[in-house]
């Protein structure tokens, strides 16, 4: 079933593009480091060096091997996106299929709570959290995004699963005497596995964003190695100015490349498994 439901997307340009693309930003991350065995943390003498032999993409202020931070900084920002976004997934999961089989009152409460969040400036509240922090380890980051995220998602399964309530194998199930989180993880929640999936992918992609961001404003991990914290020390280095394009170049091309991966494969995926955005 999962290969009949997955084999149109192969069939599409767009999404082999931007699988392959992600597929091998996640692999670099994965494997690099077991190939490519340099400690991204060790200094040499060798400061501000430009790509050469001994370092492919050469070195930083500090002399560490810009390569290694790269490997080691696409896996620390990949862990993140996909944290943020197993977080921002589950919550919003919880209160949108909650809020459409309970109705009422508690609909009332949880979907109150998700317009508050949804209009609240949610950057601004992760740049609050963050500054209070004194030290910020990569699950703490991811934590502070993923809580944010969830809304529209919360929302828009909410909507699909208050249609699906109305359908008859619902009916025949709470005849059955289902209860409601057996009802909603057998009956409903795999009606919106697709579109689950594709809002997987964009809090993926909003993790790594978000990471970036805070990173690049001093509010990143204290601990580890990121793209963002890259970019972050180019700054404050002023290797841009400076002319270092091989220290800012490498994480920018990387966080770019993986982000708009993700998004071709999320609206991809839409316009297969969308039927009104199918192309004829």
């Amino acid at each position: 079933m999962l290969l009949t439901m997955i084999k149109p997307l192969f069939k599409n340009k767009k999404f082999i593009i931007g699988i392959t693309i992600f597929l091998f930003f996640l692999l670099s991350g994965l494997l690099g480091p077991y190939f490519y065995k340099v400690d991204p943390t060790q200094m040499s003498w060798d400061f501000e060096q430009s790509p050469s032999a001994n370092h492919p993409l050469g070195t930083d202020t500090y002399g560490r091997d810009i390569l290694a931070q790269l490997l080691h900084g696409i896996r620390s920002s990949l862990y993140v996106g996909f944290l943020a976004a197993i977080i921002s997934l589950v919550i919003g999961s919880i209160i949108g299929s909650l809020a459409a089989v309970k109705r009422g009152i508690i609909d009332d409460i949880l979907m109150a709570i998700t317009n508050i969040v949804l209009t609240t400036p949610s950057i601004l509240i992760a740049i609050l959290i963050a500054s209070y922090l004194r030290v910020r380890s990569l699950e703490v980051v991811a934590v502070i995004l993923g809580l944010f995220q969830w809304p529209w998602y919360a929302r828009a399964i909410r909507a699909q699963l208050m249609s699906v309530m109305s359908r008859e194998y619902v009916y025949l199930s709470k005849m059955a005497g289902y209860s409601d989180l057996r009802l909603v993880v057998e009956d409903l929640l795999p009606t919106i596995a697709t579109y689950a999936f594709m809002s997987f992918v964009l809090f993926i992609n909003g993790g790594i964003m978000g990471e970036a961001g805070l990173s690049l404003i001093g509010l990143g991990p204290t601990q580890g190695i990121s793209l963002g914290l890259m970019l972050q020390w180019s700054v404050l280095m002023d290797g841009i100015r400076r002319g270092l394009w091989w220290w800012f170049v490498p994480p920018g091309i990387a966080i770019v490349a993986v982000t708009a991966s993700l998004m071709v494969i999320s609206t991809t995926m839409d316009e297969v498994f969308n039927p009104r955005l199918r192309e004829e």
